[in-house]
């Protein structure tokens, strides 16, 4: 097949290209500006060059580019996140495409969540971010609305792999550091998705028809901080102190710290029923939630005959 992919120079997007590549499809890239180490996977456009966009052509359009970043104004995050793919949409509302895969996020569901998020689920957006990210959706949603099986709108939550950006990363570099942490109480569970797998549903979308609409989608990679710390500590080969601090205590700690976000993502739970995405696109995991886990702390297991 024939597929072009917006946001390829991303963490998600070079999982993707090595997979689509691997799997023998030709690739096209969109961004914002050129980068050598991809230029193996195929041609790069720039993103921005409409007359260059003018003549594309594809099986399908895959749209994982975006801007996350905390400090960025409404306005940047509009034009990354809503506008942009609404501007790529265009290429397959006139045929020229033949179907388009989108990057949206779990965060359009809020924070935390007391049941697992589904499709149906409340949108509740509480950061611009995943503002941006829901106005997008609902538009391209109103674009492809007599469309049927040309879109698919894919609701991940935090995604996770070796040397990922995020949370993630940030907690094993604090658990790396050896100070006495005070999550030991924290085991409301949160789901995950390693890369791998989610640049596998990707291009099970991009390739299945039946594969539209709508998807929260995740790979049974449910932790609570409290494991999380348990699996980074044990790959690292060292004990790593962890008080169970009443949660209580830390909401409290969180709120005068202006920091209560930060500790709704430690311990509030915010799970996703991704069954959809099983039944519907016949989709399972190819990396097993154990190997996934092991795959993304193999850094530090690495690290531990330096040490």
């Amino acid at each position: 097949m024939k597929l072009i992919i917006a946001g390829g120079s991303g963490y998600i997007g070079q999982s993707f290209l090595r997979l689509a590549s691997e799997s023998g499809h030709q690739l096209i890239l969109l961004s914002r500006k050129y980068h050598e180490d991809l230029s193996k996977y195929g041609k790069q456009i720039d993103i921005n060059d409409s007359s260059a966009l003018k003549n594309l052509s594809a099986d399908a359009l895959i749209n994982v580019a975006g801007k996350a970043h905390a400090e960025c104004m409404m306005t940047e995050l509009d034009i990354a996140n809503r506008q942009l793919p609404v501007r790529l949409s265009q290429h397959v509302l006139d045929e020229s495409v033949g179907r388009m895969v989108h990057l949206s996020s779990l965060g359009v569901y809020g924070n935390w969540s007391l049941e697992p998020i589904t499709e149906h689920s409340t949108t509740t957006p509480a950061t611009p971010y995943a503002l941006s990210k829901l106005n997008a959706d609902i538009e391209l949603a109103g674009l492809f609305s007599r469309r049927d099986g040309r879109l698919t709108i894919i609701r991940p939550p935090m995604v996770y792999g070796t040397a990922c950006p995020g949370n993630f990363t940030r907690l094993c570099n604090l658990v790396a550091s050896g100070l006495p942490l005070p999550f030991g109480s924290a085991h409301a569970r949160r789901s995950f998705i390693h890369v791998n797998n989610l640049a596998d549903f990707l291009l099970r979308c991009a390739m299945a028809s039946h594969a539209s609409g709508l998807f929260v989608i995740g790979d049974g990679s449910d932790y609570s901080t409290a494991e999380l710390i348990d699996e980074i500590a044990s790959a690292r080969g060292k004990r790593t102190i962890n008080a169970p601090v009443p949660i209580s205590w830390l909401h409290a700690l969180a709120r005068a710290s202006g920091m209560s976000r930060t500790m709704d993502s430690l311990t509030r739970p915010m799970k996703v029923d991704w069954s959809h995405a099983h039944d519907a696109a016949g989709w399972s995991p190819p990396i097993a939630r154990s190997d996934a886990m092991r795959l993304a702390l193999r850094k530090y297991r690495s690290n531990i005959r330096h040490e």
